[in-house]
């Protein structure tokens, strides 16, 4: 059983600050608008009841008797260098101090546990100036910012259809298309570091049929010795460099992934690797990364995979490769930005 605050709560003004009790999540579904995006019903998902795996901690803001908002801290698997945070007033009772009584009541409760001492990291819609300055005001700072894009099929066009036989369409389980994904999740997620994890754990998490995953491609392009390119001069592809790679989710298998964070509460990395985020029954959601930086060659994987069909990624300003492909396409307007939102982080001081 977690830890419980006492009982007689600790007041601001009219708010009293009161530990998490049965029913409140029924009453903060009362007062809190929709979630307007995955990030934001995700986020959502923290305000729990307390509990020990993940740990959390959640605090409830009441004034005469009405919930009116809440916040949580909780530990964050995946990227444990940091815990996850998220406060939520209902829209009548922003700006007037709850916001903050909220936040520091959930430190204060967190206080001795694994979490206490750790950075903070929060998402919220990119650009909402309300969420934005609530959170810079208390000394969040921008860490990055997460888009999910819809690129039509048939965007780029002829890239790459000369180079067909550099396209190696293989199972999910590939250990060439494992190695080649951890490598590329370590780099892109420098700025938040996840926690070390073995081969068969990248692969559980992110490559799975219960991740979700439903197919995979490579591009691997034939070359010399000198790392030139040797156009048609058969060598085992097996035995080829990969250059990029992209993974494919089943769609409803994404869907039924958000329906399960918010059911289980789950901390919001548990599914990053799944982007549901309505591109059409038509569209196919992917993963996509450069091993090596070249965006040529990620170009020609993706224009491959989209011939006939939409794609959905998702790229990060950390994902610089993957990031100036998309910038091409937004500019040339052949794919459209379907949300985003911003990753921010309060780290210690020192």
């Amino acid at each position: 059983m977690a830890p419980s605050t006492p009982e007689k709560p600790s007041t601001t003004g009219s708010v009293a600050i009161r530990p998490w009790r049965d029913g409140d999540d029924r009453a903060l579904a009362q007062v809190l608008p929709d979630p307007g995006s995955p990030a934001q019903l995700a986020a959502r998902a923290l305000l729990r009841e307390p509990g020990e795996s993940p740990l959390t901690r959640t605090v409830v803001a009441v004034v005469d008797s009405v919930v009116v908002g809440a916040a949580a801290i909780a530990a964050s698997p995946a990227h444990p260098g940091r815990a996850w945070v998220h406060v939520e007033v209902a829209p009548e009772e922003r700006r007037g101090g709850v916001g903050s009584a909220l936040l520091e009541a959930a430190a204060a409760e967190a206080a001795g546990t694994a979490v206490d001492g750790l950075g903070l990291r929060t998402r919220i819609v990119a650009g909402d100036p309300e969420a934005g300055a609530f959170a810079h005001a208390r000394g969040f700072t921008d860490l990055f910012t997460t888009r999910i894009v819809l690129i039509d099929a048939g965007a780029l066009g002829a890239a790459g259809l000369e180079r067909a036989e550099d396209l190696q369409v293989i199972d999910t389980g590939s250990v060439a298309l494992t190695q080649a994904f951890a490598s590329w999740y370590e780099r892109v997620n420098a700025p938040d570091p996840a926690a070390p994890m073995s081969i068969g754990q990248v692969n559980t998490r992110f490559l799975s049929e219960a991740a979700g995953a439903h197919g995979a491609a490579l591009w691997r392009p034939d070359v010399g010795a000198d790392g030139a390119g040797t156009e048609g001069s058969g060598t085992d592809i097996n035995k080829r460099p990969v250059t990029a790679f992209a993974v494919s989710y089943a769609q409803k298998a994404a869907e039924d992934a958000d329906v399960q964070a918010a059911e289980a509460s789950v901390v919001p990395e548990d599914d990053d690797h799944v982007f549901a985020v309505g591109g059409g029954e038509d569209a196919t959601e992917l993963t996509i990364g450069s091993v090596d930086g070249n965006v040529q060659d990620l170009r020609s994987l993706v224009a491959r995979l989209s011939v006939d069909t939409p794609v959905v990624v998702e790229v990060t300003d950390a994902m610089e490769t993957e990031s100036a492909l998309v910038e091409e396409l937004l500019a040339s307007g052949s794919a459209r930005i379907l949300t985003a939102y911003t990753t921010l982080v309060r780290d210690p001081q020192g």
